[in-house]
C-alpha cells in the first residue's frame, strides 16, 4: 500500500528458535525520499512470539 511518500508492507516472518518454528505477523511502514528510504518502522505481536515459545 502507498500514499505519497508513504509504503506499509504486510509480512508473516517464519523462523526456528529453540528448535521452536514460530510465525509471527508483522508489517513494515517506510517514508521514502528520493528513491531511498529514510525511516523504516517495524511493527508485530511480540506476545505471540511469546505464546508461541512457550514464555506466555
Amino acid at each position: 500500500m502507498t500514499e505519497g511518500d508513504r509504503v506499509a508492507a504486510a509480512y508473516l516472518m517464519r523462523a526456528v528458535h529453540d528448535g521452536t518454528l514460530v510465525e509471527i505477523p508483522g508489517m513494515f511502514s517506510f517514508v521514502v525520499a528520493d528513491g531511498l528510504i529514510k525511516r523504516r518502522v517495524d511493527y508485530f505481536d511480540s506476545l505471540t512470539f511469546l505464546r508461541q515459545t512457550g514464555q506466555a
